[in-house]
């Protein structure tokens, strides 16, 4: 079965996508900016990343002891 660049077994899923991503970036243009919005956001993304790297740490130590 052929199907259309822009669409996936029958449902056309462009013009939608295109709709919501010109509303988003029209919301994302006029909202105002906010350092200490940038700074929360930072600091949670920085312990993620931290909390991970230590599981991940933990995981390949721990298997690297019992083979």
């Amino acid at each position: 079965m052929l199907l259309a660049k822009n669409q996936t077994a029958g449902l056309n899923i462009e013009p939608a996508g295109w709709k919501y991503y010109q509303s988003i970036k029209k919301k994302a243009v006029e909202q105002e900016f906010s350092w200490s919005e940038l700074l929360i956001g930072l600091s949670i993304a920085f312990f993620i990343v931290i909390i991970c790297a230590f599981t991940l740490n933990s995981l390949n130590y721990y298997m690297n002891i019992h083979t």
